[in-house]
């Protein structure tokens, strides 16, 4: 048929078998109950057309366009389509099987109820475009782009798109099964009840998306820009994310599920109220985050850098960090729960409400670092240094401590209960109401340093220096110093109780025992020590203030001050009975059990001590 024209032409119940079609035009026309079989349809247009139950097999079309065109119940199969441009069209209850598309351009059309099976598309273009209850099976996809497509209720199963593009779409409903995404790129799109399952994306760019409800399993991300990305209620499980870039990205009431990334960089990362669970992160980099309302479990990070970080009411379980660096963060509200870090450095950050069970730090280093209501529960140190730190109402209660260093530092309200500690150092250290209780000290350093009103309960200290150091207002009960050397100090311990020196020269055992109001050996009471302590905690807040600020610290004469004198209360026990514990802050700090019942004597002899309970709650036993 060459050089045809059809006006209103009507074609019903024909078939059409080894037929050719060149330079046609069909205008106004209908056709009902077509049969086309080996067929070729070239230079050709359809205008105002409409087809209803139409199927169409071994055909090949070039150059055929659809104008206002209407397909209803179509069938297409072993088909070629090359250079077909379909405008303002609507294909309802349409069936395709082994087709391919070249350069084909598709603009404001409707596909209703459409199945595609084996296909193979290159260089097309979908514009305007929507789909409802589409499914595509099967299929290739090369050099095809894709804007402003809306799909509804459709599924892409076992699928590959090459050098694809997808932008100012919205897809609600979809799902992706054995999907493959090489060389993609989607942009300003609106993904909502999105599954993908058997998913891989490699080399792709991805700007200005938000998925919501969305669900993610075994998944695999290589080489992936992301851009204003936002999950909003997703889920993401088995995913494993490499060398991938990410500029604000965002989720929020989000699970994240065996999640592994490795080479990856993060900038501007929130997480609201969100679940990682079994995740591990490999050459990590996080740079300016948020995390808020987000829970933690099992976590690792090995090479990991976070920087400028802000995080707040979360929960940790089960997280560590090796050879890990964080510079600038915040945490506000955290309770943590075997947590570990091996080699691992923090500078100029801070730690507020901080509960911290179970936790392992090995060689770290912590420079500019603020603590205000942290307290670590049954804590390990190992080679850990805090330079020019800041502590606030700090307890660390069964802890096991060695060679731990606090250099350069202020200290208020720090208290240690049932605590080993072995060759720890303090150097330049300026300590307000520091407690000791139920602590055993061993190779304790402390140097040009000033400790105002120290409380020591069953304290035993072996083989330590107090060089150039000031201590003020000492409170003792039931302690035991051995092989312990004062030189150039100012000891003073106001109230002794069953205080012990032994393998001391006389003259350093004056320090702790002899002069001035040392002789006294009585106890202060309760609201005297109350009386201080507010005293102590006025005379001191401005100053603390500024070296919480990493301020200059002043000199050591400058940060001392004068207590007034107490004078004694008639009537006051001098008994060695065991007392009440008392609040050292007038802010208030969790409560903890210190048994009240009388501890075991220790021998002061320089063999070895048994080992001893220091708390209601067993802990290690230790060689001395």
């Amino acid at each position: 048929l060459l050089n045809f024209t059809s006006i209103n032409g009507s074609y019903i119940n024909t078939t059409y078998s080894n037929f050719t079609v060149v330079n046609a035009s069909f205008i106004n026309g209908i056709e009902f109950n077509l049969t086309l079989w080996n067929v070729s349809l070239i230079n050709s247009s359809f205008v105002n057309y409409t087809r209803i139950n139409y199927t169409l097999s071994e055909a090949y079309l070039a150059n055929v366009s659809f104008v206002t065109f209407t397909a209803i119940n179509i069938s297409t199969a072993n088909t070629t389509a090359v250079n077909v441009s379909i405008v303002n069209a609507t294909f309802i209850n349409g069936t395709e099987f082994n087709v391919t598309a070249l350069n084909n351009t598709i603009f404001k059309a409707s596909f209703i109820n459409y199945t595609r099976i084996n296909f193979t598309l290159f260089n097309t273009s979908l514009t305007n475009v929507s789909t409802i209850n589409t499914t595509a099976i099967n299929g290739t996809s090369v050099n095809s782009t894709f804007i402003y497509v809306d799909a509804l209720n459709g599924t892409f199963m076992n699928v590959t798109d090459v050098n694809g593009s997808i932008s100012w779409s919205m897809l609600k409903n979809v799902s992706y099964v054995n999907f493959l995404s090489v060389n993609g790129s989607l942009g300003n799109s609106t993904w909502l009840n999105v599954t993908s399952k058997n998913a891989s994306y490699f080399n792709q760019t991805w700007v200005n998306l938000t998925m919501i409800n969305a669900t993610f399993v075994n998944h695999t991300l290589r080489n992936v820009s992301q851009l204003n990305v936002t999950y909003i209620n997703a889920s993401i499980y088995n995913v494993t994310s490499t060398n991938v870039t990410t500029v604000n990205l965002m989720y929020v009431n989000s699970t994240i599920v065996n999640y592994t990334a490795v080479n990856v960089t993060e900038f501007n990362l929130t997480v609201w109220n969100g679940i990682l669970n079994t995740t591990k992160f490999v050459n990590y980099t996080m740079v300016n985050s948020s995390i808020a309302g987000t829970r933690l479990f099992n976590l690792t990070f090995v090479n990991y850098t976070g920087i400028d970080g802000s995080y707040w009411n979360m929960t940790w379980l089960n997280v560590t960090f090796v050879n890990a660096t964080h510079i600038n963060f915040t945490e506000t509200d955290i309770v943590r729960t075997n947590v570990t870090m091996v080699n691992a450095t923090a500078h100029n950050s801070s730690s507020v409400n901080v509960l911290s069970i179970n936790e392992t730090l090995i060689n770290v280093t912590l420079r500019n670092h603020s603590f205000i209501n942290v307290t670590l529960v049954n804590s390990l140190l190992v080679n850990v240094s805090f330079w020019k730190h800041y502590r606030k109402n700090f307890l660390a209660k069964d802890s096991y401590w060695k060679n731990v260093s606090f250099i350069h530092g202020v200290g208020h309200n720090v208290t240690i209960v049932n605590g080993i500690s072995v060759d720890m150092l303090l150097f330049d250290e300026s300590q307000k109401i520091i407690n000791f209780t139920n602590v055993l000290v061993r190779n304790f350093t402390v140097y040009n340093s000033t400790i105002k009103r120290p409380v020591f309960r069953n304290v035993s200290m072996w083989n330590s220096l107090m060089l150039l150091t000031k201590i003020r207002a000492g409170n003792a009960r039931d302690v035991t110093f051995i092989d312990v050397t004062v030189n150039e100090s100012d000891v003073r311990f106001h109230d002794r109780v069953n205080v012990v020196a032994c393998n001391m020269t006389m003259a350093q055992k004056k320090a702790f025992a002899d002069s001035g109001a040392l002789a006294r050996k009585r106890r202060w009471s309760e609201q005297e020590m109350r009386e201080m302590q507010e005293m102590a905690h006025e005379e001191t807040e401005t100053y603390i203030e500024q070296a919480g600020r990493g301020e200059e610290d002043p000199e050591p004469e400058e940060r001392e001050t004068t207590l007034k004198p107490v004078t004694p209360t008639p009537g006051i026990s001098t008994s060695s009975t065991p007392r009440p514990s008392l609040s050292t802050s007038s802010t208030p700090t969790p409560s903890m059990s210190t048994s009240s019942s009388p501890t075991p004597s220790m021998s002061t002899s320089s063999s070895p001590m048994p080992s001893m309970s220091t708390s209601s709650t067993p802990t290690p036993s230790m060689s001395t």
